[in-house]
């Protein structure tokens, strides 16, 4: 997706990372629609106060949840549009104790809704993996962006928990590894002027098959980082033609979320670009060596994705209209039997929802307000849906 059209929506996401390795750095039909059932679940805020909230991560301890940020006072123009960078973006826990910073002084670039910033994170060896997003990526895949720690925007980082915005490791270099693989037409798609083959804005990562995956929501595609620091592309996915003022675009896929599901295979939960149709989102089924394959359609703006207890897919959506829908159109919890092709949308209603976990016991986390602003992020535990 292009930088100026992430720019105006600003949504990133999340999914849950399982396990924990070492990254030793010395086509199905769309689903179909059935009733919710009839229990009536049960939603909690059980954190509050976050600066634009993206990914929710079952980790040591508690929720790890990745705060963007709100800008900052650096302010360039970048392809015509201003940011202004900071250190305000950050990594924050959530426990039965309350919530307290685990990882500060992160970078933070656009304006109050932190349009780029630490999207996802892991865990190697008591570290912080923290996946950082980039909005404005120049042809070789350095950053344009200016001010403190902009040099990590685009990358995976390691960081003590606890540390400051001083004490990080590069650990793969995201965009640079987009920059030297460029898209091809069948991927690239989007309004025409507006896309660029080296473009990439790094938005979740998860363990798979004893290293990381990793979706890179503007190179469309899924990338895989080996146990020795090594990228390579897991699979690249298709555009989605669609009609769009009286022509038709070639949406781009915008893959934002990843789970490993009960077969072992990885599933890329998309958001789907300019138009954002409803409906027009998918949840792909991707096998290394095999091309990605639809596992559910007739989503709409997917954020974030994960497997429930009972094996059934979850898919939360960002804005049941679609990313150009009017604002305060609410976001929606789908479930989906990937094996009956059935759906189900849960009945909770969600402003903005960006991050989605599924706990120990049952339990479902959504990041809300994702979008909303400075200290307006929430986190909301959802019990009872059956």
């Amino acid at each position: 997706m292009s930088q100026r059209f992430r720019a105006r929506a600003a949504v990133a996401a999340a999914g849950v990372a399982a396990g924990v390795v070492t990254l030793g750095l010395s086509a199905a039909a769309p689903v179909s629609a059935s009733t919710p059932g009839a229990s009536t679940p049960t939603v909690r805020v059980i954190a509050s106060g976050l600066d634009n909230p993206r990914a929710i991560t079952v980790g040591p301890g508690g929720l790890y949840v990745t705060e963007a940020g709100n800008g900052g006072s650096t302010c360039i123009t970048v392809f015509g549009f201003s940011l202004c960078e900071g250190l305000t973006a950050s990594v924050v826990v959530v426990t039965p104790f309350g919530t307290r910073t685990v990882l500060s002084g992160l970078p933070s670039a656009g304006g109050a809704d932190g349009t780029a910033g630490p999207a996802a994170v892991t865990f190697d060896r008591g570290r912080l993996a923290v996946l950082m997003q980039d909005s404005a990526v120049n042809p070789d895949g350095t950053t344009a962006i200016q001010g403190p720690g902009a040099e990590a925007f685009g990358k995976l980082l390691l960081a003590r928990p606890l540390a400051s915005s001083r004490e990080w490791h590069f650990a793969a270099d995201v965009a640079a590894f987009a920059a030297a693989h460029p898209q091809d037409p069948a991927t690239l798609g989007g309004l025409p002027g507006q896309e660029t083959v080296y473009d990439s804005d790094p938005y979740d990562i998860i363990s798979f098959h004893g290293g990381y995956a990793i979706a890179d929501a503007a190179a469309n595609d899924v990338v895989w980082l080996s146990s020795q620091g090594r990228l390579s592309v897991l699979g690249r996915l298709p555009t989605t033609p669609m009609p769009f003022n009286g022509t038709t675009v070639d949406a781009q896929a915008v893959p934002t979320s990843l789970a490993v599901g009960p077969d072992g295979a990885l599933y890329v939960g998309t958001l789907i670009g300019v138009p954002s149709l409803p409906g027009t989102a998918a949840v792909y089924r991707l096998v290394p060596g095999h091309a990605p394959t639809v596992a559910a359609g007739g989503l709409t703006a997917v954020t974030s994705i994960a497997f429930d207890h009972r094996g059934d897919l979850l898919a939360l959506e960002f804005s049941t209209g679609g990313l150009l829908a009017p604002p305060g159109t609410p976001g929606a919890l789908v479930r989906v039997n990937l094996a009956a092709g059935t759906r189900a949308t849960l009945p909770v209603s969600l402003p903005e929802p960006t991050g989605l976990a599924v706990g120990p016991r049952g339990s479902v986390y959504v990041a809300a307000n994702g979008n909303a602003g400075p200290g307006a992020g929430e986190v909301l535990k959802i019990s009872g849906l059956g």
